[in-house]
């Protein structure tokens, strides 16, 4: 079982096969609501369509196994895409009359379906796939369950002909344009603060929007050092999570809490209430709305790109951008994958496909133009045998060093003599397995106050006793952890 699949067994729902008159009546019919049957949904993804499925027989199994689905957690949200794709199925039987009942259902004709949909070079690459793969879990959930009466035994799609579309590299947004978009002025032309608010927040998280829109209306919960982290429900995988916030995205949820309880006095269940329509504040921000609202605010701040030519983006390449930022940073792959929710680290490695090409290319044009601190030119020639081993070095190195006016020519291996802890900053988390460094940094830090006193250099003695004082606060802090645990 798939880490998708098993969280949605976790949270099966047996409720759903218990219902009244009412809701029996519901799933009879061939548009189900998720209201009356009691099911949350998303706004706008609130009903499940059965009508395009031709032949009554499949109908009737498909409302049976989008059920069985249900009951086995799978998010309401999700369901209409089975019929949709089953629809497919359907047009196709109806090119064989002949088949009146699952018993007509066989191996053969899967075979001719197979030809057949391969032959609809108009549909793209991932509906023929999603197409096989609904008819084949279908069919495999009617032959373990005996749920489709007469299938025959041999009617199955098998693994290697639902074969993968190729995987599409991430639509990040150049960072060109990313500047526009993420400038205080161009945020300011968005009007409504919902709006604002949410797209500072899908900026700066990567969520999905339909996670982002029905964010509760308090999703923030500190960690152990006081950090604010996000909590949510990850629908698409189907579990909850928590991510670490940036400031500015915890700055913008904040300010969308003071924005709800301006407008909504009682309060509302949600971060990002829907703006029309929504006196009591029960509804939250439909996520189909925001298309248009960006496409408004896009041509409102004239966004564009270096070419000068006018450029759209839509709400979720804000994910895909985030993603490719962070690979290109260097943080490591199974961090991302945790980040942004994935099931599995399929998805995550596209960004790495990013990285490689991109970031090895900028690699070679630094290269190209470096220098010593002699001033000589260093030869670089990308096909050379140690091409390779010199870009891991450097994009290691380049995780672990962060300077302001170059890169570091060290091998990651290679101890660095001029730590660089940022001993000011309250972010600053340190260890007892520093504890030699910072004392050899305090001794260090002692004789270069002493020379700037001498030289008065009041301004730098100023900067070093800061440090100083961090130094003296964390090193008998480290030495009682170190003595405890002794």
């Amino acid at each position: 079982m798939t880490a998708s699949g098993a969280a949605r067994h976790l949270r099966a729902r047996p409720d759903v096969f218990a219902g009244g008159d009412e809701v029996e009546a519901e799933y009879a019919k061939d548009i189900w609501d998720a209201t009356v049957l009691g099911l949350p949904a998303r706004r706008g993804r609130s009903t499940a369509r059965f009508g395009v499925i031709r032949q009554q027989w499949l109908r009737d199994a498909i409302k049976k196994w989008s059920r069985f689905r249900l009951g086995a957690g799978y998010s309401f949200t999700t369901i209409d895409a089975g019929p949709q794709s089953l629809a497919r199925f359907s047009v196709f039987l109806t090119e064989h009359p002949e088949v009146r009942g699952f018993e007509g259902i066989t191996r053969p004709l899967l075979e001719d379906f197979l030809v057949w949909i391969a032959g609809k070079p108009e549909w793209s690459a991932n509906t023929r796939h999603h197409t096989l793969t609904f008819v084949k879990v279908f069919l495999d959930w009617g032959h373990r369950h005996g749920t489709l009466p007469g299938l025959a035994a041999n009617a199955v799609i098998y693994e290697e002909e639902v074969s993968r579309p190729p995987d599409q590299l991430p639509k990040f947004i150049p960072e060109f344009v990313m500047c526009q978009l993420e400038s205080e002025a161009s945020l300011a032309q968005l009007q409504n603060p919902t709006v604002r608010h949410l797209v500072v927040v899908l900026m700066e998280t990567g969520l999905r929007g339909g996670d982002a829109c029905t964010l509760p209306f308090n999703p923030i919960i500190e960690d152990s050092v006081g950090w604010p982290c996000l909590r949510f429900d990850n629908v698409k995988v189907g579990i909850e999570q928590l991510i670490p916030l940036s400031a500015k995205a915890a700055g913008a949820i904040r300010a969308q809490q003071d924005h709800v309880h301006s407008i909504w006095l009682q309060g509302s269940p949600w971060l990002f209430p829907g703006i029309f329509d929504n006196d009591d504040g029960i509804k939250p921000y439909a996520h189909s709305s925001l298309s248009q609202q960006l496409r408004t605010w896009q041509a409102r701040i004239c966004l564009h790109d270096e070419a000068g030519q006018p450029v759209r983006v839509h709400a979720h390449q804000f994910r895909h951008t985030l993603g490719t930022r962070l690979i290109n940073a260097g943080v490591p792959q199974h961090v991302i994958q945790k980040l942004l929710g994935h099931a599995s680290p399929r998805m995550t490695a596209r960004y790495a496909q990013i990285h490689d090409h991109t970031v090895r290319d900028a690699f070679e044009r630094y290269c190209a133009q470096r220098v010593n601190t002699a001033g000589d030119h260093l030869d670089f020639e990308p096909d050379a045998l140690t091409a390779d081993a010199e870009w891991v070095k450097h994009n290691v190195a380049r995780i672990r060093d962060s300077l302001p006016n170059g890169y570091c020519g060290r091998p990651p291996q290679q101890d660095c003599p001029h730590p660089n802890a940022c001993l000011t900053c309250p972010d600053f988390h340190t260890t007892p397995e520093f504890l030699d460094i910072h004392r050899t940094q305090a001794q260090a830090n002692r004789r270069l106050i002493a020379r700037a006193e001498a030289n008065g250099q009041f301004r730098l003695v100023e900067n070093l006793q800061q440090v100083q004082k961090s130094l003296e606060r964390i090193i008998p802090a480290l030495e009682a952890i170190e003595e405890a645990d002794r």
